[in-house]
């Protein structure tokens, strides 16, 4: 899974950011975004007591002909792993989707040092016992 952005040209108001290039069974070659967001960022903060939210970041998915190129907010509260659509309208292709889990989970593994609790999330769709899920 090779990794595009080093962590030093990370977004603004991130603490981590990394990108994947996917190459899916149909042969599309798809880039998938992560960050996991500053929680003492003002806006970031109050979105966190909103969902009662432990960390949260964002998502992108580009090149994907099945899935709308928007960012897509997650966020991690007690037992699960949310994503929510900034306009209501979040699509992500099957494909994609079934692929989530193991990416969400090597970028929680490689951003554990920043926010361990991250590390220990696992995701429906990842081999073995899942104890929290991706909605």
């Amino acid at each position: 899974m090779p990794r595009h952005s080093p962590e030093t040209r990370r977004p603004l108001g991130t603490l981590a950011w990394r990108q994947y290039d996917v190459t899916l069974d149909s042969g599309h070659c798809v880039r998938v975004g992560f960050s996991l967001a500053d929680p003492h960022d003002e806006t970031i903060a109050e979105i966190s007591r909103k969902h009662s939210a432990s960390n949260l970041g964002f998502l992108v998915i580009l090149d994907d002909p099945d899935s709308l190129e928007e960012v897509v907010l997650w966020f991690h509260q007690a037992s699960e792993l949310t994503m929510m659509s900034q306009n209501g309208a979040m699509l992500i292709g099957d494909e994609m989707k079934a692929l989530l889990p193991r990416y969400f989970t090597v970028f929680f593994d490689e951003i554990r040092h920043i926010a361990p609790d991250l590390a220990d999330v696992s995701l429906v769709g990842v081999p073995k016992a899942s104890k929290k899920h991706l909605n």
